[in-house]
Order: structure tokens, then sequence, then C-alpha cells
């Protein structure tokens, strides 16, 4: 690994840069692997951290990643064998989209993606750091290009005082980075109530902030599907309630996407509980979310959800360019 002087992108703050972690981490891995892993991953390590401290985590890192991506190969078969994408539209799902935002991991001192903006939904700046509601070492780091534009960053770092978290930080946020990228506007909009589907009942009653839910959830539970990682909630997935979990579903087929359908009378008949290690039925809710969500991809960096129309004719599309599996 070869470090260069560098600087934070979203903080400015001077640290050791490296850019070829992917590369790095494909020479360790099995063989063909590497495809699995974000395209682009950057490590920020801050001037106090000690090598042994960095040889440690790329150590454990790398570990980790040998058993999360035999899990994830196990996973995807499933998917395959109980006939809900074919072979082709698994692989494509986790390896098509790995180069669209790219992956910063900040080694800092003391824990912390190292922002102190006074506002995070402020835009007056010209970069900066939007951690997650409930993750506040995980977020979304963006920079304003020269033609108005955002470039964004998953931005990850262990929690404040605490040591790196593998399943967390490594497991979890390499698997958004590679496929299931978080789009900026579900960081920058205002904290958004975790019942807030649950309460509309026509599809043309949409608002931005609702779609922005839709879209935050479709991404949550495509890695928790992919991964096997059940969530301490009423449903077992990043999902507070079991009807925010069938709103979402429900109101995704209502915009054209039949696919959701079959999701949505499993989510019913389980009453809204999913087992994410047990049975199909995770399978059977991921599997048009991970048809749909390649063709959000292009809304990635944007400030604002997509407006209904534009929302709808992306779920009208997705269902019309996907084929039946046969079984």
């Amino acid at each position: 690994m070869e470090f260069v002087k560098s600087i934070l992108p979203w903080t400015g703050a001077l640290v050791r840069r490296s850019g070829n972690l992917c590369s790095y981490l494909g020479d360790q891995l099995p063989s063909s692997w590497q495809r699995y892993l974000p395209a682009t991953i950057n490590l920020f390590v801050d001037p106090d951290v000690g090598e042994a401290a960095v040889s440690g985590f790329l150590q454990g890192m790398t570990e980790y990643l040998c058993g999360e991506i035999r899990r994830r190969l196990i996973r995807q078969r499933r998917f395959v064998n109980l006939g809900l994408l074919s072979e082709n539209e698994v692989e494509s799902f986790l390896t098509d989209r790995r180069d669209a935002q790219p992956w910063a991991i900040y080694f800092s001192r003391d824990g912390g993606l190292g922002s102190n903006q006074r506002d995070k939904h402020e835009r007056i700046d010209s970069r900066g750091v939007i951690p997650c509601s409930s993750m506040q070492n995980h977020g979304v780091a963006w920079e304003r290009e020269e033609d108005g534009g955002v470039r964004s960053w998953l931005a990850t770092s262990r929690r404040e005082g605490r040591d790196w978290d593998w399943e967390s930080d490594i497991g979890h946020e390499s698997a958004h980075a590679a496929f299931a990228q978080v789009p900026f506007f579900v960081q920058s909009s205002p904290q958004i109530a975790d019942d807030i589907l649950s309460s509309v009942d026509n599809h043309n009653r949409l608002k931005p902030i609702h779609i922005a839910q839709m879209i935050y959830l479709y991404t949550e539970i495509a890695v928790v599907a992919v991964r096997g990682e059940c969530r301490p909630t009423a449903t077992g997935l990043p999902v507070a309630r079991p009807a925010e979990l069938y709103t979402l579903l429900r109101m995704s087929a209502a915009l054209g996407d039949s696919g959701f359908e079959r999701a949505a009378a499993v989510c019913e008949r389980l009453n809204g509980k999913i087992e994410v290690n047990q049975g199909d039925e995770i399978f059977e809710i991921a599997a048009p979310i991970m048809r749909l969500l390649p063709h959000l991809t292009r809304f990635t960096n944007d400030s604002e959800p997509p407006p209904l129309a534009v929302f709808a004719d992306v779920l009208a599309n997705a269902q019309q360019r996907s084929l039946p599996v046969a079984r």
C-alpha cells in the first residue's frame, strides 16, 4: 500500500491517502472476487494514526471481506434457484454499477467523519459530509462541481472512541458502495419519520419526501437481502414498522411495477415480519427491488429525488425490461 499527502475531500483536513485499496484487496482475496468490490476505494488516514494501526485495519478488513463475499455468493445462488432472478441478472446487479459512487474510508484519530458543519442541510458551501441520522460515522460526502452539479462519495469511518465494526463499517458499507448506492438526496433531506409512508393511501399523493424514503428503503433492503443481515425491528428489516413495509411494496406495484405485487402479498401473509436468514420470503421481496435499483442509479448525485412522474416512469420501464425467469 502506498500513501500520498492529500486532503480529506469533505473538510480539507490534511491526511494520508491511498487510492489503490481495491487493487490491494483484489490481490489478497480469491481470484475474480475483486469484481464484487466497489470500483474506487480511497483510504484516508489522519497523520497521527500509526502504521501498525493501519496495517491491522487492512488485515482485519481483508479477512472480513473473505467471509463477506462468500456469504453473498451463497445468497446470490438462492435468487437463481428460486427462479426469482436469472444468473445474469443477479451477477449484473452485483457488478455492473461498482463505479457509481466511490467509497471513501476515513481512518480518523478518534473515529467519526470529522464534520463540524453548523447545519448539515445548508448548501452554501462547496463541499461537506452529511452523516446518517442513525449512524453518525457513516454518510454521504459531497463536492460541488464547476457546472453546478454534485459529486458524491459514500463516506465511512468507525464510531467515535470505538474500534472498527467489521459487520457495519465494512460489510454493510461495502455493499452499499458496490451495488446499492445511497443517493445524495436521501441524506440531504430533513430527517424522515420512520412511518412516513404508512399514511399514504394513494400513489398519486406521493410527495418528494415519500419518494426519497422509498428509494432509501430499496437500497437498505437490497443490502440486507444480499448479505443476510437481520435487524432488531418489528419487520426484521431496516423498516421500522410492518405498515411501512407493506405500503412501500404496494405503492411500488401501483406505480407500474407489477413485480412488487408478489412481494406485497408475501409481506401481508407474514404480517410484515421477515426472517432474513430463514425461508424464501426475503428473496421474494428483494427480487423486484434488485431489478429496479439499476434504473435509479442515475439519480445518485442529485440533491432532490426524482419527480413523481419520472419515478413512476422508471418503475414502469424497469418492469417492461425485465424478463420472466424460467424455473
